[in-house]
This record gives C-alpha cells, structure tokens and sequence, in this order.
C-alpha cells in the first residue's frame, strides 16, 4: 500500500515482477476502477477476458471510495482519490510500455479525472460515465441532498433501490438478496453515505470544466436507458473531450450497471477489443520511444 492508501486487491505490490504478472506481457497495464464505494464484483468478466489478451490488470482499491475502506464519517477528498489512481500510474509505467483505465459508473468519472491531469494513459474505457444523476430512476429531491448536506445535515446515507441498474429481473434479484445479507454486491454499496457523495459531485463539476484536457483515447459504453445517468452524459463528454481516438456504443437492453446486465458480453468484447487496438494503433510509435529510453544510442562522434 502506498502512501495514499491505494490498494491493489490482488496485494502483490511487492512481488518480483515475474510472480505478479506471470504469463503475462510486459507491454500493458489496465487500471480498474469500480463505482462509488463499491467492489470490483461490478466488474464482472472484464478481468478475465483482459488477462486472456494479456493484459496486466490491475483492481484498485482506494481509501473512502472503495466499500471496504470507507468510513462514511469521514469527508473525503475527491483529489486524494485521483492521487491514488495517479500514484499507481506512475509506478506502473516504470515496468509497463502502456497504461490504460477501465471504469464503471464513477469509477468512469474518476478515470476521466484522471485523464485530464496525466498525459501518461495510452486509452480510456468509461462504462456508465456520470456527470449528472438525471436517470429515470432519479428522485425528484435529489438534487436538494446537496442543499441538506451544505445547510450541515451529514449523517445520512442514500440508499440503492429498485431495480438496482440492473434490468434482468433474475439477477436484479440475486443482487437485492446479496445486498440484504453482505450490504455490498455486483452492482455496488446498498448505499452512499453522504460525505463520499459530496465529494463525488465536486469531482464531477472538475471533469465537465476539464474534458478538453482528456487526450487518451476513449471508448464511452453506455445504455440508451439507464436509469442513473441518462444518454446526454456520454454524449457530452464524446463532443467535449479534446482525443483524436472516441467511440461510443450505445446498449439498447440494460440499465446503468452493465457490466453484469443483460449486454455484458458486448461490453467485455468491445472493451478488450478496444484496448487491443488502441495499442495496435501506437505501436510503433510507442515501441520506438520505450527502445531510446530503456537504450539509448551512444554518440559516436566522439
């Protein structure tokens, strides 16, 4: 654990690099970050099929944003979340040629945050991105939570409710039972204490003010019905990012957890697929920088 008590869950952070990433290429890392106090079960099978590429991958988990680490009497800071992510960048490209994110929900928002403070990130994959809880599902009142927090009223959670971001109503049911029996599951907490959700939505105003900064490239994944964040989320951050490289794909069958739903085999396929290509693209390029600086040519004029 480093400093900023960012965690990688597989707790191999000290290990040779042959025992962590056997079997694996020493060519690219894939950052994975989950939603707002929740797990990396959220993640469903995009982990495996990473590693099946051969992909390093990393889970992270982040003090006062990951379930296990937060204590919802404590204020957190959106900015220490992204020093995390950041710290783990930095030490990562010093045995990898390439470094992505893959984030889900606010996991998304915390990579696009990320983003746009490093030029280090070869790509970008925001599954669900939030700039704005305006889903169908959203309360009416919502909105004033942050009037109630500011006013000083912080003891409180919002609670996760029907149907939970998932549409399949055989898993939507799993989740509601693991929810009542663990208060964590697939889809994330069964609520958000209110401090971390605070701290949630000052780093949304930073990522909407900060989008022309986000230079890696980026793949938007998100349902044309979720009821968290609605389709003008993913379509503002596709007009307004500054990458040469954007996609979106549009899901017409699940709701905002869809890495579990119904289409969660397209969004593992298009998200390693991505990744892939993403590295085809800068190959060269990127093999010819990491060869001067692991050797660099002697000047033989002398």
């Amino acid at each position: 654990m480093d400093s900023l008590s960012s965690t990688d869950t597989s707790d191999t952070s000290a290990a040779p690099f042959e025992e962590r990433y056997s079997g694996q290429q020493k060519d690219h890392a894939v950052i994975l970050l989950h939603g707002l106090c929740g797990s990396q079960l959220e993640m469903g099978s995009i982990p495996k099929q990473l590693k099946k590429a051969g992909c390093a991958v990393i889970p992270l988990t982040i003090d006062n944003y990951s379930a296990s680490l937060t204590n919802p009497r404590v204020s957190p800071n959106w900015e220490d979340w992204c020093a995390a992510v950041e710290s783990r960048v930095a030490r990562l490209k010093e045995e990898f040629k390439t470094v992505s994110i893959c984030g889900l929900s606010m996991g998304a928002t915390l990579a696009l945050a990320v983003a746009a403070r490093s030029s280090e990130l070869l790509s970008v994959v925001l599954l669900s991105p939030v700039l704005q809880y305006d889903g169908w599902s959203v309360p009416w009142y919502q909105k004033l939570l942050t009037v109630v927090y500011d006013m000083g009223f912080r003891n409180w959670s919002y609670k996760e409710t029907e149907p939970y971001g998932i549409k399949n109503f055989d898993m939507r049911r799993r989740v509601a039972n693991q929810l009542e029996k663990d208060g964590v599951a697939a889809v994330g907490a069964a609520s958000i204490p209110a401090r971390h959700l605070r701290a949630a939505l000052r780093m949304i105003s930073y990522v909407r003010e900060s989008l022309p900064l986000v230079r890696a490239d980026t793949l938007i994944i998100h349902s044309i019905d979720d009821e968290t964040a609605s389709p003008r989320n993913a379509e503002v951050i596709q007009q307004n990012i500054g990458s040469e490289v954007r996609k979106v794909i549009w899901l017409g069958d699940c709701y905002h957890i869809i890495t579990v739903d119904n289409e969660r085999e397209i969004v593992t396929n298009e998200t390693v697929m991505f990744i892939k290509r993403s590295i085809e693209i800068h190959g060269n390029e990127l093999s010819r920088k990491y060869l001067a600086h692991a050797s660099p040519l002697k000047d033989r004029r002398q």
